[in-house]
């Protein structure tokens, strides 16, 4: 094989590479384009039935919601190591997102019957920076102590 062939094969799949990841990315935006436009085109009585849903939700849900702030509240404050304390903001991170999960379903199955398509997941666009998802360091916290070199 001569060294023109090589480029060759080189070139030909990065670029095929970098094709089908644009590809791939598009169709996650149209999509999204998807959802968009259909929440502009949605009737008054399949408006009024998804407010009705969120509203029932935000209702049923709130002692829970309550009872996640007073756990975090008491959680933070028995904290006596900086262990005790991510142990908590981890454990009420877990409970947030199982409840979050949770109003997702309830809203999807109204959705669906709707014959609406469902609310798609947040990509890791959405995500905050420095999440467990996220393979970034965190940065420093006050909490963590001065940094050390």
């Amino acid at each position: 094989m001569t060294a023109s062939t090589g480029w060759q094969r080189f070139w030909l799949i990065s670029c095929a590479a970098l094709t089908a990841s644009s590809l791939q990315a598009w169709s996650g935006q149209v999509e999204a384009r998807d959802v968009r436009s259909e929440r502009l085109t949605l009737t008054q009585a399949q408006k009024q039935a998804l407010f009705q849903a969120r509203r029932d939700w935000e209702l049923s849900s709130y002692p829970q919601r309550l009872a996640l702030l007073k756990n975090q509240q008491r959680c933070v404050k028995d904290a006596s190591s900086l262990e005790a304390y991510r142990s908590c903001k981890h454990r009420q991170h877990q409970a947030r997102k199982a409840l979050l999960k949770q109003r997702r379903e309830q809203i999807n199955r109204e959705r669906e019957r709707l014959g609406l398509v469902p609310m798609p997941e947040r990509s890791v666009r959405h995500r905050r920076r420095g999440s467990v998802e996220s393979n970034q360091p965190k940065g420093r916290s006050w909490w963590n102590g001065p940094a050390t070199n």
